[in-house]
């Protein structure tokens, strides 16, 4: 059965919920999205925000549509999407947010409130990440030069890196996904004018435990990794507030096993609930409490 998007599922919840929801995904006419100030503001709000549609996550380009649907569903260029394209330059540095890659590889915003548990989920840094096999010797040198010799553009950390290993263009943008989706890097301000944050060739990559705040490495080494998982699935759920179950095995780069457990120990702490029925929804703690009895 295939996973509901929020176009078919937003429709089918509850009026009271449906309205909640839409209110917090600023949808509604009252709450679109007019300003870059105010980007920042549903960031800070929902602490886990997707760049453009196509995720289960409120989504800064359908905020200022105030539509949900997938980008270029119509074979066109929605307003918001181009909109969102131009603050995406500045949004990382006008707000307190981490920016990453989150379902699908979607441009996604991470208020501080989250940068902790995402540090906590490596502990050890990418030399643990090597021990346990969960990113390759390529990713690791590449982690290692970045190390060394300090944060680089993509093409510079190619061209560091040509001097002492062989790796090709391929092997090179695969590492850099390994390490990025463990947030093991995050990508900062593009070295060139006019370029896109997430050009990975000319952004500046750094490592995460380098480029957060010395709080934020304190606060995550008292978090074990599986506490921050758990915090980070169940930050997502809220910040979506309603999604099918299905969807939530594809959000993060671990095991769907893995998503499993995490998923029954946030629904037996009672963190998020499920409504049952042919496509089982997950909700966040707060619909949960204006969920019409049965």
């Amino acid at each position: 059965m295939s996973i509901l998007c929020k176009s078919k599922l937003f429709p089918m919840l509850p009026d009271e919920v449906r309205g909640r929801v839409t209110e917090n995904h600023r949808l509604s006419p009252s709450r679109r999205l007019k300003s870059r100030k105010q980007a920042g503001e549903f960031i800070l709000e929902r602490c886990f925000v997707s760049v453009y549609s196509g995720t289960e996550l409120p989504s800064i380009q359908e905020a200022i549509d105030g539509r949900t649907g997938l980008a270029g569903s119509d074979n066109r260029i929605s307003t918001g999407q181009g909109i969102a394209s131009i603050w995406l330059s500045d949004l990382p540095e006008a707000v307190p947010c981490l920016f990453g890659t989150f379902v699908k590889r979607k441009p996604t915003l991470v208020a501080r409130k989250h940068w902790a548990a995402l540090l906590a989920m490596e502990g050890e840094g990418f030399q643990g990440a090597r021990e346990r096999n969960r990113i390759s010797p390529a990713a690791f040198r590449l982690a290692d030069c970045i190390e060394r010799d300090g944060p680089a553009t993509g093409r510079a950390l190619r061209n560091r890196l040509a001097g002492s290993t062989r790796m090709d263009g391929r092997t090179f943008r695969k590492a850099l996904l390994e390490l990025e989706k463990l947030w093991l890097i995050v990508p900062e301000r593009s070295g060139q004018p006019g370029r896109h944050v997430h050009d990975a060739s000319s952004c500046v990559w750094e490592l995460t435990n380098r480029w957060v705040p010395d709080e934020t490495a304190r606060e995550a080494v008292s978090m074990t990794r599986r506490h921050a998982m758990r915090s980070l699935l169940v930050g997502a759920v809220e910040s979506a507030g309603a999604v099918d179950e299905k969807a939530v095995y594809r959000w993060f780069g671990w095991p769907r096993s893995m998503t499993g457990v995490l998923m029954d120990e946030a629904l037996s702490a009672e963190e998020c609930f499920r409504v049952d029925g042919p496509s089982p929804v997950i909700i966040s703690s707060t619909l949960a409490e204006i969920w019409p009895e049965a």
